[in-house]
């Protein structure tokens, strides 16, 4: 039996495939020996899977974030904000435009930095080009933040371009609502500041790796790394997901090789008709199965068996017709690798009642979907 309390309260595949995985990797003393050091990790958490995009965004929440503040202080606590960074007020008579030669510094280093980037790329292109190592280069993309650092330099090149003006701030004032006090551009300041010290050190841990990309014994510790911490995680992540998916049918309310007459539910098949469609999504653009809550799950498909059984001993037994299935069956056609577009009737029952509208509303929530894109 399978113990979907693992996967946290909603017995959620993904959560109990991660600590599974978590737990064959550390005793594993290969994976042990590869695993990334606290710089890189670190460095792995602040970047992630980040893209322009979400860098743009993030920022945007806290400059919108500064410019609430400002507003909300300069109307409910003005005394209590710092007079010393009043504009005009010594000793910082010049406080604006020394912000404004700050980011102008900024500015100049963040795109200095792209240009090492930039030449580091090329050299290691043409390495790859002249040995026919595409694979080393996928392995060295990865390990070098190369992709990560790129959008996080260009974002952040973007925003000390655009807060040279203080569009947000300037707006503010225009309406009356800020102050002329500058701590909260300076606070925006610091996060620049730190915003570029972080893009540095990822830069100096980037020339690193591709330092030791070019010398082919370092290669190989870098392919051992990427396996032990990337391949590897992967791999068994996938196979767990498919393998507990698929097992579900026998942890939830029974296997239908136990009992021919009692209701069954299968997950991942479609056995095709006669069928009666329980839910059916609209999909405008591809997806794929994400997780599965499957603590829900079972609640559902247990009230749906209790109903079965409860409604067939107010019926007489049906005759056997061969090695048919005589129970109420229901299947769950969505797989977790497969894409699905369209109107998709991924919950299908034969035989049996059907499933209540609450029941359907708890199903609906249990099976998450997400953009095809988001799972490459």
């Amino acid at each position: 039996m399978i113990d979907w309390r693992r996967g946290g309260w909603t017995g959620s595949i993904n959560r109990w495939v991660r600590r599974e995985v978590t737990e064959q990797l550390r005793e594993n003393p290969v994976a042990r020996r590869a695993r990334y050091g606290l710089a890189h990790s670190a460095l792995r958490r602040f970047f992630g899977s980040g893209s322009f995009g979400r860098f743009i965004i993030v920022y945007a929440a806290v400059n919108l974030t500064a410019v609430v503040a400002e507003a909300l202080g300069a109307w409910l606590i003005p005394a209590w904000l710092p007079s010393w960074s009043m504009s005009g007020s010594a000793p910082l008579s010049e406080l604006k435009t020394l912000i404004l030669y700050v980011s102008s510094y900024l500015l100049g280093a963040q795109i200095g930095v792209l240009g090492v980037i930039s030449l580091s790329l090329a050299l290691v292109t043409l390495i790859a080009q002249r040995e026919g190592s595409a694979t080393d280069v996928q392995v060295y993309y990865h390990e070098s933040f190369s992709f990560e650092l790129v959008a996080s330099c260009v974002a952040l090149a973007v925003v000390l371009c655009a807060q040279l003006l203080w569009p947000l701030q300037f707006l503010l004032h225009r309406l009356g609502l800020g102050t002329d006090l500058q701590i909260f551009k300076l606070s925006l300041l610091g996060v620049h500041l730190a915003w570029l010290l972080v893009n540095l050190a990822a830069v100096a841990y980037f020339i690193a790796t591709t330092f030791r990309f070019v010398q082919q014994s370092a290669r190989e510790t870098l392919r051992e790394r990427y396996t032990a911490n990337v391949v590897l995680p992967r791999d068994l992540t996938q196979r767990l997901r498919d393998q507990l998916y698929s097992l579900a049918t026998k942890n939830l309310i029974g296997d239908e090789e136990e009992d021919r007459g009692r209701p069954t539910a299968t997950f991942g098949f479609d056995f095709g008709a006669p069928w009666s469609v329980e839910i059916e999504t609209p999909f405008d653009r591809p997806v794929v199965l994400h997780d599965v809550r499957m603590t829900w799950v079972r609640w559902v498909l247990r009230r749906w068996s209790a109903r079965c059984e409860r409604a067939a001993g107010q019926q007489p037994a049906p005759a056997l017709n061969g090695l048919g299935h005589q129970g109420p069956f229901i299947w769950f056609t969505c797989q977790m690798r497969g894409v699905l577009h369209g109107d998709v009737s991924w919950c299908r029952r034969r035989g049996g009642v059907p499933l209540t509208a609450f029941e359907k509303f708890v199903l609906r929530r249990a099976f998450i979907f997400r953009s095809s894109r988001d799972e490459e």
